[in-house]
């Protein structure tokens, strides 16, 4: 496991080889983006949750039973990132930060 910057927020992540390559929706990579931005990518880019929390905010997410469903959709895929890894006031508070531009790897 080594540390790397997230390409969208520069906070210190840890980088790491995928040990599951099913994993989904979510499998390690070695740079790329911290936990917190790869969860906010795939919300504003699943439908219809993106459309959803574009319009109501992402408050939302913050409600603890939407944090347990998220856990649940990370179980039910094996995905290498854990909900405890998540901060989602973090993920709240940066929502508009801007995504960096395509061709990167996920990170978590």
């Amino acid at each position: 496991m080594s540390t790397t910057n997230c390409r969208r927020c520069g906070q210190p992540c840890r980088g790491s080889v995928p040990s599951n390559p099913k994993a989904r929706p979510f499998r390690h990579a070695l740079e790329g983006l911290c936990a917190n931005c790869v969860v906010t990518e795939m919300l504003k880019n699943t439908e219809p949750i993106a459309g959803i929390l574009a319009g109501s905010g992402p408050s939302s997410l913050l409600v603890p039973f939407i944090q347990e469903q998220y856990g649940e959709i990370l179980k039910a895929g094996d995905s290498e990132l854990k909900l405890e890894e998540i901060n989602w006031t973090w993920v709240v508070e940066n929502w508009d930060l801007p995504m960096p531009k395509k061709g990167r790897k996920a990170s978590v």
